[in-house]
């Protein structure tokens, strides 16, 4: 199932990127005013298959970062889990190795007194 749904995904992604491009090259000669900054950063004549790509790259840009702090995210969390595993059969291997003992303490008291 975990292969279907990249299969799916890339086919997704695979199906925006042509879009894209069919969209880039209809509008390949058209011109548009580009207003970066009010003020400070105007550009009078930008191509619109620019100004199409600019802010699919900074999306795909930005998803890209927020997966990989994900997959940091999951990295660290499955270490931790790891370590832990190892103390926990660490600490069982030592605790088979301690000696066996005939009952607790207050078993020990009643088996005293009843021997008396």
């Amino acid at each position: 199932m975990h292969n279907l749904f990249g299969t799916i995904k890339w086919l997704l992604i695979v199906l925006v990127l042509l879009l894209l491009m069919l969209l880039c090259l209809e509008n390949l000669h058209v011109f548009a005013p580009f207003i970066l900054l009010a003020g400070k950063k105007e550009y009078a004549r930008v191509p619109v298959s620019l100004i199409l790509i600019l802010p699919f790259l900074a999306a795909f840009i930005t998803f890209w970062v927020v997966g990989m702090l994900d997959q940091v995210d999951h990295f660290l969390l499955a270490r931790g889990l790891k370590k832990r595993i190892r103390d926990l059969e660490r600490e069982v291997d030592q605790l088979r190795k301690l000696p066996i003992r005939e009952g607790t303490a207050a078993q020990q008291r009643v088996d005293k007194e009843n021997d008396e």
